[in-house]
């Protein structure tokens, strides 16, 4: 059966710990019995569960599903996507989590979006306007010499790189994003908007970030990212279809049986041969789900030290546009730090709709998670009535996420603190006791903290089972 929701429970009291036990113990020995028998096959249809719907968990229970094994993917939700979440917005799809194929040449959301029939975007960081404080739009060659320094400041074999023996934060190894070394207020400015650059790309702000880890990154910001026609949700649907999905489904408890794997929710045990983990590494640090036995001490670690990062975005609906056509990004070198809107995205160019998309990360988006709604819009529009006057129309719709208050997600994305490693990647991403294997955006080593990063995690769990199998 395809993608269907268990009934919604109704309430009942959490099961105690004893009465927990049992029911896992009683799946296990159950699993057990109908194992024997079987033993030495040397190919056999296996039972997998995969926990979490987002896109590594889609694309694990997709490769193995296609390969013949009996697959239910269970969900905490009620919809599927995790982190890619799409919703209908003044009229056109609006991707409230991630949004771009980033890098889209050789990338493997690419051949799904073109498979699907969903058209690419692309968006350009030159089709940008930037405005000073003052409202003042910077010349072209203004604008040209903030990216060289941005360019700068991802290349791997940047003089800025960091080579000294022991790791240090960018903040403390870049000078460049440190608004006390500037020259002069404009410079202030730009060395903050730079941080803020780095914050969303991060999700958390050069001060938190590891020197060693942000330099031994992919190197380099793709000339162009592709937004989708459809938003995520068709990729999401295109790679759920067929599967066995149960939704509404909250695992407490993980096991490693005698034969096999029992994930226990609060009404149900689940069991199977083998299970795929695509928990977010947020819901990871914050122990919502138990294991036993514990996880490997390797892995707890890499839990610990890998840090979660926060973007998060206030969206701004109009009746029309009043900023320029053929405009994909407008960058604000706002007075205050961290700003609340240094970066908008123009929905117009390309879905015809005049809305803006604020991307606000690190400490910025962790402050608007505090704020009210109309808090957040107010700060917003400070900054388009800086750039583009007092003129500026009051939007007539507005939408703020609040990705750390999302109990199912408890942030964004991943990036590397100051002493994590991307060994840190390699531990979250081995499997446990030959049954349990892992995948996320967290748990991978290609691309890790991107969308098709967490969807090579979840096809290479899916061929580590294909290849035990």
């Amino acid at each position: 059966m395809a993608d269907r929701d268990e009934p919604a429970p109704r309430f009942t009291p959490a099961l105690r710990r004893r009465d927990l036990a049992r029911l896992l113990l009683g799946a296990g020995a159950l699993l057990a019995a109908s194992r024997s028998g079987a033993q030495g096959a040397a190919r056999r249809r296996q039972r997998i569960l995969v926990l979490g719907a987002g896109i590594a968990g889609l694309a694990a229970a997709r490769r193995l599903h296609d390969a013949g094994h009996d697959v239910t993917l269970l969900e905490a939700r009620d919809r599927l996507g995790g982190r890619l979440h799409t919703v209908r917005f003044r009229g056109v799809p609006l991707d409230l989590g991630g949004a771009w194929i980033h890098g889209p040449e050789g990338n493997p959301l690419t051949e799904i979006a073109d498979a699907a029939g969903i058209r690419r975007l692309p968006t350009y960081d030159a089709r940008s306007v930037v405005h000073d404080a003052d409202g003042r739009a910077l010349p072209r060659e203004e604008v040209a010499r903030i990216f060289e320094m941005v360019g700068r400041l991802i290349a791997p074999d940047s003089p800025l790189a960091w080579r000294g023996a022991r790791d240090v934060s960018l903040a403390e190894a870049v000078p460049l994003l440190d608004p006390a070394m500037a020259a002069d207020p404009y410079q202030r400015r730009v060395a903050a908007w730079l941080g803020a650059y780095v914050a969303g790309y991060a999700g958390a702000d050069p001060a938190e970030v590891s020197a060693r880890g942000w330099f031994a990154g992919d190197g380099e910001i793709p000339a162009e990212n592709h937004l989708l026609s459809t938003g995520y949700a068709a990729i999401v649907e295109h790679l759920a279809r067929g599967l066995d999905i149960r939704r509404r489904q909250v695992v407490t408890h993980v096991r490693l049986t005698g034969a096999g794997v029992a994930l226990a929710t609060a009404g149900r045990v689940w069991e199977g041969d083998r299970a795929v983990i695509t928990l977010p590494l947020g819901v990871l640090k914050h122990g919502s789900v138990a294991f036993d036995p514990p996880l490997p001490a390797a892995k707890q670690g890499a839990i610990a030290r890998i840090g979660v990062g926060l973007l998060n975005k206030i969206v701004l609906g109009f009746e029309r546009r009043f900023w320029p056509d053929e405009v994909d990004f407008l960058r604000y070198l706002a007075e205050e730090a961290p700003s609340a809107a240094p970066e908008m995205v123009s929905l117009a160019s390309h879905l015809g709709a005049p809305v803006l998309v604020a991307l606000v990360g690190g400490s910025a988006a962790r402050r608007i998670e505090r704020w009210r709604d109309d808090e957040a819009v107010a700060a917003v529009m400070r900054a388009l009535r800086a750039m583009f006057g007092t003129a500026v129309p009051r939007p007539v719709e507005a939408r703020v996420t609040r990705w750390s208050r999302d109990i199912f997600a408890r942030g964004a994305y991943c990036y590397l603190p100051v002493g994590a490693t991307a060994e840190d990647h390699a531990a979250l991403a081995a499997p446990v006791g030959g049954r349990l294997h892992f995948a996320g955006e967290a748990a991978t080593t290609e691309a890790p903290s991107y969308a098709h990063g967490a969807l090579i995690g979840g096809r290479r769990a899916a061929e580590e089972i294909l290849a035990a199998s």
